[in-house]
């Protein structure tokens, strides 16, 4: 026995690593349903709790069942493999599991629990007259449960759980590439939307549903790239195939889907890959909820300049004018306007430099990060392009087309403002 109790002798040393799938369970604000109990009733509350979260993750086979409550509200399950069952079937009965308990939920049969699964190896040993598991695993696990609240689910998965599923494989959905808060490896993060969860109800028309979760998760390969279709990373598209998911997820449930609008949240806080992007994917340092940042997407610092107090509902409150905004990446060198052309949108760069030439190629001005422009065609008399536009390298744009621009007069001010100022300082009639 060493200093810490745990035996190392060959009768009851630690056991040969073995893989499994964990099933991390915790209740959604324990806290706050607990804060006026005493101790009797808190027991009681927790003694049904835990009854119940055993029932249905287990409901058969009670004698090689492998739950344990912890701290309280939270309980793991650990999925083992059945004599001569396929390596995937405890993938498949972890899943199971966790959707009896989502319906439970759903059905208020159960107060409000998130769930991680996740699949890895572990080892056991004795400790006094106790058996404690050891791996990484539960680490991962409680990683995606905490997640589920960021994400608005029930149930997140890794990609080996999702990707073993084989009856509920049409209802498999990507939620992206994240490494979560002092994680040090991203986890490929999957969930399950069926009729009466997540958002979707009962009488969902499923031939839609399955339409929405294909759309999804062909989004998520141009967000996260996808070596194996050979997809490279292209927020643009990413975001495009994003708002339409969005759009057919609301017409066909009347709600949002958090987890879409978390993904076009990232887009408009990095509109372009960060550099460790590929080695990362997403990196959540918290499971708050918005910030004013996340909201404001990436304003230029012009649109701050001209920001009024009669404007602040506009660009704060009601933000619907943001997905207007499409993204377009442009590389060095390439003409995002040319002099003489009728307007076609407003820009504001995100990233990268342009340079703005007059009718003779000189050289105006060069434009950097947080700069707009575009505007000055739409408040001159001749509605046409007054300077030419070329990026001078790799660039990230926001554009608002000319149809957009016109459904948000309070936007539009904002712009006549910028053009206005731009009117009285020399040699910057851009547009």
């Amino acid at each position: 026995m060493d200093r810490n109790g745990i035996l190392y002798s060959e009768k009851g040393g630690c056991k040969a690593s073995r893989e499994v799938v964990i099933l991390l369970a915790d209740m959604a604000h324990y806290a706050m349903k607990t804060s006026g109990m005493g101790p009797e009733q808190l027991c009681d509350f927790i003694i049904d709790y835990h009854e119940k979260l055993q029932d249905l993750i287990f409901p058969e086979d009670t004698s090689t069942r492998e739950y344990a409550p912890y701290a309280g509200d939270s309980a793991i399950a650990v999925f083992d493999q059945k004599g001569s069952e396929e390596k995937s079937s405890k993938c498949v009965r972890a899943l199971q599991a966790a959707l009896r308990v989502v319906h439970a939920i759903s059905a208020e049969k159960l107060d409000s629990v998130r769930i991680g699964l996740f699949v890895g190896d572990i080892i056991e040993a004795r400790f006094n007259n106790h058996i404690l598991k050891f791996g990484i695993s539960f680490t991962a696990a409680n990683r995606l449960e905490e997640l589920c609240g960021y994400f608005g689910t029930n149930v997140l998965m890794d990609r080996e759980v999702a990707l073993a599923q084989n009856d509920e494989k049409q209802f498999i959905i990507s939620i992206g590439k994240i490494t979560p808060k002092n994680f040090k490896h991203p986890l490929n993060v999957y969930s399950i939307y069926k009729p009466g969860i997540h958002n979707c109800p009962h009488d969902i028309d499923e031939i839609k549903l399955i339409q929405f979760i294909s759309m999804k998760n062909e989004a998520m390969d141009y967000f996260s790239g996808n070596e194996k279709k050979n997809i490279k990373i292209d927020y643009p598209l990413a975001k495009s195939k994003l708002h339409n998911v969005a759009k057919l997820f609301k017409e066909i449930t009347g709600k949002d889907d958090p987890a879409t609008l978390r993904i076009l949240e990232y887009i408009g806080e990095n509109p372009f890959p960060t550099d460790d992007f590929i080695a990362t994917g997403m990196m959540i340092e918290s499971k708050g909820g918005d910030s004013l940042g996340v909201r404001l997407l990436h304003l230029s610092r012009e649109l701050f300049k001209a920001l009024d107090r009669k404007f602040y509902n506009t660009l704060v409150i009601n933000t619907e004018w943001e997905k207007h905004f499409t993204l377009e990446w442009k590389e060095k060198g390439e003409t995002i306007i040319t002099i003489g052309d009728q307007p076609d949108g407003i820009y504001y760069i995100s990233k990268g430099e342009v340079e703005i030439l007059d009718e003779k190629q000189n050289v105006i001005t060069v434009l950097g990060k947080g700069n707009v422009f575009g505007e000055m065609a739409y408040f001159c008399e001749q509605k046409r392009r007054n300077a030419t536009v070329i990026a001078s390298t790799d660039i990230v744009l926001n554009k608002i087309s000319c149809e957009d621009f016109h459904k948000f007069p309070n936007l539009k001010k904002i712009f006549e403002e910028i053009a206005k100022k731009r009117r009285l300082q020399p040699r910057m009639d851009i547009g």
